[in-house]
């Protein structure tokens, strides 16, 4: 099961039971904003209880002070990876609205490792979404891009030379590799540590779940859990903004929009 620290000034002392939200069980560690030292006191008691209950990953708050002493538990943040990975082709739509991008003339580039069921489905999404997509993997996949072209009629150009990739309107990275020209938006999906870092993007939760959940929640980290487990399909997750420029996002604040 997964963890849930809630911490607000309204809690007080330590509070473990189960909570159901949005459709899925958390095991709740409530905490409150008491005393520094009663603070990691109640911290410690919480990260003890949660690992008895044997959770291994939570959902925390956002800049939570204490969240290393569920860490030396073996309690670990959410990993988002995977939401980003999810909501590539919606991000790229909407960096290109953004950018004043036609999806007739607009090229976007994958570099990735090897083929996979979960890229298959992005560069399938890509491929109807954009007229040029480009693929370079290590470890080629005609037969991919062969039914991709026999299924839907678009054609994918792989195996791109440098110099293409490069100019590429969008990149999207599952490996490390190196930037492109000045102007190319590249969204960086194989390091959790790196996409925080590098790609400014907001998520909210749909308006009708936002009173549910505490204004301090780390959202990427609960949308993850709710996509992951089906309460929440990628079209549903609102996308506020998006700001791929290469400079660093690590402590950025998530923006949300009142209309969403």
């Amino acid at each position: 099961m997964v963890g849930y620290i809630s911490y607000t000034p309204d809690n007080r002392g330590c509070t473990i039971a189960r909570r159901r939200l949005l459709g899925a069980q958390f095991m709740e560690a409530r905490l409150g904003e008491d005393h520094r030292l009663l603070q990691r006191h109640y911290a410690a008691r919480a990260a003890r209880a949660l690992s008895r209950t044997g959770v291994r990953q939570a959902v925390f708050p956002l800049n939570y002070p204490h969240e290393d002493l569920f860490i030396r538990r073996g309690i670990l943040p959410v990993d988002t990876l995977p939401l980003y990975r999810r909501m590539a082709p919606l991000i790229v739509k909407r960096r290109m609205g953004q950018l004043g991008l036609s999806p007739g003339t607009t090229t976007v580039a994958v570099v990735a490792e090897g083929m996979t069921g979960e890229l298959e489905r992005i560069v399938t999404d890509l491929a109807l979404q954009v007229r040029y997509v480009m693929l370079s993997l290590q470890i080629p996949a005609e037969a991919f891009c062969e039914g991709l072209k026999r299924e839907y009629g678009v054609s994918i150009v792989q195996q791109p030379p440098r110099r293409q990739l490069k100019q590429a309107d969008v990149l999207l990275l599952f490996r490390p590799w190196e930037e492109g020209e000045q102007g190319s938006v590249a969204l960086h999906l194989y390091d959790g540590e790196r996409v925080l870092w590098r790609n400014g993007i907001s998520f909210a939760l749909p308006r009708r779940l936002m009173e549910e959940v505490e204004e301090n929640c780390n959202l990427p980290q609960l949308l993850t859990v709710l996509l992951l487990g089906g309460m929440l399909q990628n079209y549903q997750i609102p996308i506020i903004d998006v700001d791929i420029t290469g400079k660093s996002y690590y402590n950025a604040d998530i923006v949300y929009n009142a209309d969403q």
